[in-house]
């Protein structure tokens, strides 16, 4: 039952990965057959770890999309404008996924082939579960912007130590400890983004 609630809470529990478009086009940058999902630390230039340098993940994203921009094709036929536009595409793509924690740690698990799914609904336990109930309670009993603030912060903190933690589970491999750090980030996530709706609300 608590799992049923909490599935209702977060918007549907566990946030499953999420669709991968241009495989293609992943598979000419990367200059391999595409596998099940795109590699989007390859497609970007970076190493396949959790921690990653936010500056250096901008600066390879400026740099391909420099690479790949119209207007250093002007010459070229439709057909490599075509496959420049598609590498753009990609390129974007991956750079919104790796700058970001959470949708940087799924597609680490997805990788790996440990994808969360839709079998993995009941991952975390029911005292987990029931402290995001009571989170979740706190904000709905929230009306000022000067309560909402401190429950931001809190959430926040919660997801910084998970994602310390993904770092040493990625780093160690241990992949079972990185899928249930993932599904408690996913739920933090979620509560930060009905934080900042109501504080947006209240303002």
């Amino acid at each position: 039952m608590i799992h049923h609630i909490m599935k209702s809470l977060a918007t549907g529990g566990i946030m499953y990965p999420l669709r991968r478009n241009g495989m293609q086009s992943c598979a000419r940058i990367t200059g391999s057959t595409a596998s099940a999902f795109p590699d989007y630390f390859d497609i970007l230039g970076v190493g396949r770890t959790f921690t990653q340098s936010p500056d250096v993940l901008k600066a390879k994203y400026k740099s391909l999309m420099t690479k790949f921009h119209p207007d250093r094709h002007t010459t070229s036929c439709e057909e490599v404008k075509s496959e420049n536009a598609s590498m753009a595409t990609d390129v974007t793509r991956a750079y919104s996924v790796l700058e970001d924690p959470l949708s940087r740690a799924l597609h680490l698990l997805e990788l790996h082939g440990q994808a969360i799914g839709e079998s993995d609904s009941s991952i975390v336990n029911n005292t987990f579960l029931m402290d995001i109930m009571e989170a979740r309670e706190e904000v709905e009993n929230a009306s000022s912007d000067n309560e909402l603030r401190p429950l931001l912060e809190s959430c926040q903190i919660r997801q910084s130590e998970l994602c310390r933690d993904l770092c040493r589970s990625f780093e160690d491999n241990r992949l079972g400890d990185a899928k249930l750090q993932t599904a408690k980030l996913q739920y933090w996530k979620r509560m930060e983004e009905k934080i900042m709706e109501k504080i947006s609300s209240v303002e």
